[in-house]
């Protein structure tokens, strides 16, 4: 008598997994990755590049000042021979203050750099939510999740094509300031 009843239990339990799990994939949701829609869509990949551009000139540009550092401050200390304590002494503040400068400039421009790039992933996300409102609005989702807050989803809800296609459509460039 248990086991039929244990039995029955897990036929019971069995069947209402199989029907939870057939109501949720008819559900209306749908799953992007948002991470691939930056790193592969045209938009995405025109901020890459110019981000890193800019990056890059700022590394130059920082590079090239610590060389011009570097030529000063070995002139100052061979100056440092033929100048009194107090000379010196000047030079040497007008030295750092000088470094102190543009490695705050530096700073600043790596921090605005920063600035712009977060900006334009806010506009590429917000490209994003409108084509996913679109589409849901389209194919009557009620639910539009990111990847990355799904464990499992099945490959069926998952509308990254065609939020990538549509945005490359609308969207093949992206500014940075």
């Amino acid at each position: 008598m248990k086991q039929s009843i244990s039995r029955f239990l897990v036929i019971a339990i069995t069947a209402m997994m199989f029907m939870a799990s057939t109501a949720k994939a008819d559900m209306p949701i749908a799953v992007i990755d948002l991470a691939k829609i930056i790193e592969i869509s045209t938009a995405g990949k025109d901020l890459q590049t110019k981000f890193k551009a800019r990056r890059e000139a700022v590394q130059k540009e920082a590079i090239a000042y610590e060389k011009d550092l570097q030529s000063k401050e070995q002139t100052l200390m061979k100056d440092r021979k033929s100048l009194d304590q107090k000379a010196f002494n000047v030079k040497k503040s007008g030295f750092e203050t000088s470094l102190k400068k543009k490695r705050a400039e530096v700073l600043t421009k790596n921090m605005n750099l920063e600035k712009s790039r977060n900006a334009a992933l806010q506009g590429i996300q917000t490209k994003v939510a409108q084509i996913c409102a679109s589409i849901a609005e389209e194919k009557k989702i009620q639910v539009v999740l990111d990847k990355s807050a799904v464990v499992i989803a099945q490959q069926a809800l998952d509308i990254t094509p065609d939020v990538i296609k549509k945005l490359n459509e609308s969207m093949p460039s992206v500014a940075l300031k």
